[in-house]
């Protein structure tokens, strides 16, 4: 016998069921995940200026001798 399971969807940040017309459980799952997405933008922002920064040391040494 198979059951049928009510149309529903899996928070974003806990992956607990909530309605399918949610994308959070709550408030608090909400700026818990946007924390992460700015958390690792920053890091990916910080990355890139390094990884620049290193490319443009290089090209000096290599133009230098």
């Amino acid at each position: 016998m198979v059951e049928k399971v009510a149309q529903h969807r899996h928070c974003v940040n806990c992956d607990k069921a909530i309605p399918y017309k949610d994308k959070y459980c709550d408030d608090k799952c909400e700026k818990e995940h946007k924390n992460k997405l700015l958390k690792k933008k920053r890091e990916l922002v910080y990355f890139y200026g390094l990884m620049v920064a290193i490319f443009i040391l290089a090209m000096v040494f290599l133009y230098m001798g």
